[in-house]
C-alpha cells in the first residue's frame, strides 16, 4: 500500500514541478529506475509506524487527487510524447499514471493475494477473493 500512496503522489510532485519548470530527478532524488527495490525499502521504513488507516487514507487521497487531476488535462497533453520535458523522450504523461496508478495497482493486488494466501494457508476459511476494479482497495476500512 505505501508504493500505491507514494506512486500516485510522486506523479502529482512530478507534474506540479514540471509545470512550475522545476528540474526533477525521478524516480527521486539518489535513485535511478534500476534502484526501485532500494526506494521501495526507504519508503517502508518512512512510513513503517504508521496505522493501515492512516496509509489508506492517503493512498484514497492521492488516487482521488490524480483522477481530477487527469479529468482537467486535453487528450494532447494526456497522449502527445515530448508535452512535458521531464516525462523524457518515449513516455507520455498518460504512461506515468498509468505506471502509477492502474499497472501498480494490479502489481499491488497480486502481492496482497499472495500474502493473504500465506495468512490463511492450512485454514478451513476458504479463498479470500478482492475486488479486480480500480482502486483495488477502495473498500477496505
Amino acid at each position: 500500500m505505501l508504493d500505491l500512496v507514494e506512486g500516485a503522489g510522486s506523479n502529482l510532485n512530478w507534474y506540479q514541478a514540471g509545470v512550475l519548470g522545476e528540474e526533477q530527478e525521478l524516480p527521486a532524488p539518489g535513485f535511478t529506475w534500476r534502484e526501485i527495490p532500494r526506494l521501495n525499502l526507504m519508503i517502508y521504513k518512512k512510513h513503517q509506524r504508521r496505522s493501515l488507516r492512516a496509509v489508506l487514507h492517503d493512498y484514497r487521497t492521492n488516487h482521488d487527487r490524480v483522477v481530477a487531476l487527469i479529468k482537467t488535462l486535453s487528450d494532447s497533453d494526456l497522449v502527445t510524447l515530448g508535452r512535458y520535458s521531464w516525462t523524457g523522450p518515449s513516455w507520455t504523461l498518460s504512461d506515468f499514471f498509468r505506471a502509477n496508478t492502474a499497472a501498480h495497482y494490479l502489481w499491488a493486488r497480486k502481492r496482497i493475494r499472495r500474502w493473504l494466501r500465506k495468512q490463511t494457508s492450512g485454514k478451513q476459511h476458504g479463498t479470500v477473493k478482492l475486488k479486480k476494479q480500480a482502486p483495488a482497495f477502495r473498500n477496505i476500512k
